[in-house]
């Protein structure tokens, strides 16, 4: 599960080899970190990692596996896939929300079975749903259905087991955890109850851990929200508004069987344990730039740049009173792996072909930079695998697995 945006897919280029070590007394121009332990919490403070630095890591050149086809009309003409999952016998499971569906193809990309559709019964979808599916303990598989207030459980068949009903206000999944529990948030959003003067504007959002009932096991506290341009009228009621696109957010992830928080004003993630007790922070340094008004036009200008004149002219027109941000995000998105390591995408990589990840180990060490293939949207980080989506040129929607060598560091 990752909100990194999706671009053209580009041929990719083998990530650069070099040696990466960590440790407080480097002086050779690499990696330099310190840790210590604050009253139980261990804090990992980090220098910015020279831009060329890169894991001696190998992602293929191309896919090995790649499920899409354009005017099909079989359940490889994807639409709208939210999520998806590798099961251990090596399916792949994905969420096509566009038909309500989970659709489970073999490891050699063949069709295998399409679970769920269209409905408000046992095993079935509300509208732009399932919007993720993972791997629940034992070989059962969840998938979320949040406009229906519920996750839904089933076995390595297919086959319904039980819903799980959502506890208020924690009705946005995260992820599941390997206990079984659930990590999960508040739904982010300018709220109608929202009051204040025009602006820009994060309203907090809960944070916490369900038990595999649903029921709310631990709580980790409010963290703000995603950042919004928002308007209110003369009486401090909300008008309307819209994420600003260089805003701040708060993000989470999976982090071995801990679960990681994160907030992009600044470069700070702090992880937590199932029963919310805090127990690692890490930290970067570093000054962030911020956008000027020429960038934030120029964004609005690719947006907007292949609707209708008049259409684009108005759109142009809604923005053009948009305020800047004081700083670009301290990082893009967080997600983790299988071995336990976690991946923090960089905000800002000029140089690079495709989004650029800093890596941090189980005890919260960076360990170097990998770059991922240009235009792919990561879902999972398998030992050996990348396993994401992408668009082609005529805009089909692919999901692909990418082969992913690690070497020792």
């Amino acid at each position: 599960m990752t909100n990194a945006a999706p671009r053209a897919l580009l041929p990719v280029l083998t990530v650069l080899c070099i040696s990466c070590e960590t440790g407080p007394d480097r002086s050779d121009g690499g990696l330099h970190s310190t840790a210590r332990d604050s009253a139980g919490v261990a804090i990992v403070d980090t220098e910015p990692p020279p831009p060329d630095t890169r894991l001696a890591w190998q992602i293929g050149t191309q896919p090995s596996l790649s499920i899409g086809a354009i005017d099909s009309g079989e359940a490889d003409q994807l639409f709208r896939v939210t999520d998806a999952t590798r099961l251990p016998d090596g399916r792949i499971a994905i969420a096509n929300s566009g038909s309500n569906e989970i659709r489970v193809f073999n490891p050699d990309g063949s069709h295998a079975a399409t679970w769920g559709g269209r409905g408000e019964g046992p095993g079935e979808f509300t509208s732009y749903s399932p919007t993720a599916v993972a791997h629940w303990p034992g070989d059962s598989i969840g998938a979320l259905n949040p406009w229906g207030g519920r996750l839904s459980l089933f076995d390595a068949d297919g086959n319904h087991g039980r819903d799980v009903r959502l506890s208020p206000p924690l009705m946005d999944i995260v992820d599941l955890m390997p206990g079984g529990q659930i990590f999960a948030k508040s739904s982010s959003g300018l709220r109608g109850d929202a009051t204040g003067s025009s602006g820009l504007v994060r309203i907090g959002d809960e944070w916490g851990i369900l038990a595999a009932d649903g029921t709310q096991q631990a709580s980790l506290g409010e963290h703000p929200g995603v950042e919004w341009w928002a308007i209110f009228d003369s009486d401090g009621s909300i008008q309307g508004g819209r994420p600003h696109p260089y805003g701040r957010s708060t993000m989470g992830a999976l982090w071995g069987d801990l679960v990681a928080v994160g907030d992009s004003e600044r470069y700070e993630i702090k992880a937590f344990r199932a029963d919310g007790t805090l127990v690692r922070i890490v930290r970067r340094e570093g000054e962030l730039d911020g956008p000027s008004r020429a960038d934030l036009d120029a964004y609005h200008a690719r947006r907007y740049a292949n609707m209708p004149d008049e259409e684009r002219t108005r759109a142009l027109n809604e923005v053009r009173d948009m305020p800047l941000v004081e700083t670009y995000p301290a990082f893009a998105a967080i997600m983790s792996d299988r071995a336990g390591y976690l991946w923090v995408r960089e905000y800002w990589a000029p140089d690079a072909e495709g989004p650029v990840w800093a890596v941090f180990d189980p005890d919260g060490q960076l360990r170097g930079l990998v770059e991922t293939p240009p235009g792919l949207r990561l879902f999972e980080i398998g030992d050996d695998y990348l396993l994401g989506w992408a668009y082609d040129d005529l805009q089909v929607e692919h999901v692909q697995i990418w082969p992913l060598s690690r070497t020792p560091m």
